[in-house]
């Protein structure tokens, strides 16, 4: 079973600062300085103001929701992978895909980032499925929070970022 999910994140940052940001090597170092447990690998295959992010990461057990604690086969990975384009006038499209090790569960999608009034935004429209048995679909929606955190999270940095920059 799969389950879509769109939000939509909002940035206090015009989407030029934003996407220059996003691309720029030295923000995703800065950001996993301080974590011990996760692992990051950039590149810009598709050429300049363009990123591939691709970052795993052990959440420590008592961080992992109880239901599925109970199903993991092994330790949880989290992993995934961004892809970001070039920003087209004042739009830039990118995609994830994630997967987890100790759990079987699969993530993917599209990001639109475009200006407001306000700043920015990314627009993130994906689905999620967990593959296992009678339980896949209580901890489907888990998983689109803890993306919607993890993107809430990273919003924070980077208009720290952009402000301190």
């Amino acid at each position: 079973m799969s389950r879509k999910f769109s939000f939509t994140v909002q940035y206090a940052v015009p989407v030029e600062e934003l996407h220059r940001a996003i691309t720029d090597d030295a923000v995703w170092h800065a950001r996993f300085a301080e974590t011990d447990t996760a692992t990051l690998d950039l590149t810009h295959p598709n050429g300049p103001e363009t990123i591939r992010i691709h970052m795993t990461e052990r959440p420590a057990k008592d961080k992992v929701p109880g239901l599925v604690r109970k199903v993991m086969k092994s330790d949880l990975v989290l992993e995934r992978t961004d892809n970001w384009g070039p920003l087209t006038g004042e739009t830039a499209s990118g995609e994830f895909v994630g997967n987890t090790g100790g759990i079987t569960t699969e993530m993917s999608g599209t990001y639109e980032l475009r200006p407001t009034a306000e700043g920015s935004e990314i627009e993130v429209v994906g689905t999620v499925t967990v593959k296992v048995p009678f339980v896949g679909g209580a901890i489907e929606p888990l998983a689109e929070q803890l993306h919607q955190r993890v993107l809430n999270s990273e919003r924070k940095f980077i208009e720290n970022w952009c402000v301190s920059a």
